[in-house]
C-alpha cells in the first residue's frame, strides 16, 4: 500500500484539491472479512480496535477473532440515516463481548449526562467529536479545554445527583430507557 504523503500537499498535479479523495478511492477496499483481523494481527503488535460495531453478534465475533476492543459507533445520518443510534445498541454490544474486551463508545455525546448513560450501559470509555470541534472553531485550544471542562462538570453533577461517588458506581440501574416512560408503562392514577 502506498503512503498518503504525496496526496497531502495543497496541490497534486492533475488532481483537484489535496488529492486525498483520489488516495481514498485508489486504496479503498470494500471486501474486509473477519479473517482479515487475523492477517492484520500478523503484522502488528498494536491493539486492534474495531469501530462501527452495532450488534451483539458482531461484538462476539470481534472477541472470537482477537480484537483488543470494540468501538460502538455508526456512520451517522450523513451516510446511513436508518441505522440505530449508538446508544440504542451499546448494551447489547457490551453483552456480546461478555467482559472479555473493552467497549468504547461515541455518537451524539453532547452533555455530561450522555457520558453517564454510556458508562452506565457498559462503555469502558466515551469519545466525543463535534463538541471539541465547535470549541476549537470558536476559541482554539482554550475552546477545546472549555468544552472538556463543561462536559466534566456536567458528568460530576450527574454523578452526584445519581448518588455515584466514583465512575465505578455508575451502573445500569442508574438509567431507564425512554420507552419505559411512555403511557403504556405508566400505571399511576392521578
Amino acid at each position: 500500500m502506498g503512503t498518503i504523503a504525496k496526496y497531502t500537499s495543497t496541490h497534486v498535479t492533475g488532481v483537484e484539491g489535496s488529492g486525498l479523495d483520489e488516495y481514498v478511492r485508489k486504496y479503498k477496499h470494500n471486501g474486509f472479512t473477519w479473517k482479515d483481523i487475523l492477517k492484520i494481527r500478523q503484522f502488528t503488535s498494536l491493539p486492534i480496535i474495531l469501530k462501527g460495531i452495532q450488534c451483539k453478534e458482531d461484538a462476539a465475533k470481534a472477541v472470537e477473532y482477537g480484537a483488543d476492543a470494540i468501538w460502538v459507533s455508526n456512520h451517522g445520518a450523513r451516510q446511513l440515516d436508518t441505522t440505530p443510534a449508538s446508544i440504542e445498541v451499546l448494551e447489547e454490544c457490551v453483552q456480546g463481548v461478555d467482559g472479555k474486551i473493552e467497549v468504547y463508545f461515541d455518537g451524539g455525546v453532547r452533555r455530561g449526562t450522555d457520558v453517564l448513560k454510556a458508562l452506565a450501559l457498559g462503555a469502558s470509555a466515551v469519545f466525543i467529536g463535534r463538541p471539541q470541534l465547535w470549541g476549537l472553531a470558536i476559541d482554539g485550544q482554550k475552546g477545546v479545554e472549555d468544552v472538556l471542562k463543561i462536559l466534566n462538570s456536567e458528568l460530576q453533577r450527574a454523578m452526584i445527583l445519581t448518588d455515584c461517588q466514583e465512575v465505578k458506581d455508575i451502573t445500569k440501574e442508574r438509567v431507564i430507557h425512554s420507552a419505559y416512560c411512555s403511557p403504556k408503562y405508566l400505571t399511576a392514577k392521578i
